[in-house]
């Protein structure tokens, strides 16, 4: 059935053909929303397995794409592939090009970077007059380009998946206009690498991110670590957004899941933020 032919096809009832995938360092998962206007679907596609030190493994062919259809695609990349800091540039810098070298030798030195292999994206802070540095691994985002051009998809975005979950955040707390803390952290904990991101009087003051091996003690030595950092009265906001199957790790701490219904209100969402969500049934003891 086809829309009006009155309508124009703009906006929600353009057609579409929209492909997202997450990425972590050993799976892909995928999903797609098609059609136009109320006849839109979201889909579940296929998962499958990569291997992130050999790029040239990752493929598409699962997604078995439509011809005569102009689809785009989404990549949302998980923290084992992405490293992150919060920066104060020095003054004077004149451009957009000045400061992306001021920060790329600071997380060069700091962390050991080689910028070769690492693609660098500056998101301001004006509250603070810093800057979150995300560093992206280059051989992944170029094997991502090179297939997107060879399916005669476009490549929209490609951006780490912890920022999508953070802003999510930051939006509901916005929404239910709630007075900022004066310190807390969220850990975003993926299956195979963790994200901290502290928070001072409302605004970004740290992000790291790190690959982890599933230890038994690693949430509660992580938070442990961060009522250290942040003093005792931060425990209260301390929380964590987990993957479903690593529940068990958060067994001392469930206190501080966050939980999908608290703000996740659409059955299914494109970019993946619901899999660090949960459902509180998957919560609960």
């Amino acid at each position: 059935m086809a829309p009006p032919p009155s309508r124009k096809l703009t906006g929600w009832w353009r057609m579409i053909d929209a492909y997202h995938l997450y990425l972590n360092s050993s799976e892909v998962l995928a999903r797609r929303q098609c059609g136009w206007g109320p006849w839109r679907r979201q889909e579940e596609l296929l998962r499958w397995q990569w291997n992130a030190t050999a790029p040239s493994s990752l493929n598409l062919d699962a997604l078995a794409l439509r011809r005569r259809r102009h689809a785009t695609l989404s990549v949302h990349v998980g923290s084992a592939l992405a490293k992150f800091m919060v920066l104060e540039l020095p003054a004077g810098l004149e451009d957009g090009l000045e400061e992306h070298a001021a920060a790329q030798a600071q997380m060069q030195h700091q962390l050991g970077l080689n910028p070769a292999q690492w693609e660098l994206r500056l998101d301001h802070l004006p509250a603070r007059g810093k800057v979150v540095a995300c560093a992206l691994r280059a051989d992944v985002a170029a094997r991502l380009r090179q297939l997107a051009r060879e399916r005669n998809m476009r490549l929209v975005s490609l951006r780490p998946f912890a920022a999508t979950a953070w802003n999510a955040l930051q939006l509901q707390r916005e929404k239910q206009s709630r007075a900022p803390d004066s310190a807390g952290a969220l850990m975003l904990v993926e299956k195979d690498a963790f994200t901290i991101v502290i928070e001072k009087d409302g605004a970004i003051d740290a992000m790291n991110a790190l690959a982890h091996r599933r230890e038994a003690d690693l949430i509660n030595r992580e938070v442990r670590r961060l009522a250290y950092a942040l003093g005792d009265q931060a425990q209260q906001h301390i929380r964590l957004a987990i993957a479903a199957d690593l529940m068990p790790l958060a067994s001392l701490h469930r206190e501080k899941v966050v939980l999908r219904d608290d703000y996740l209100q659409q059955r299914q969402y494109m970019d993946f933020r619901d899999l660090l969500f949960l459902p509180p049934l998957e919560v609960a003891p």
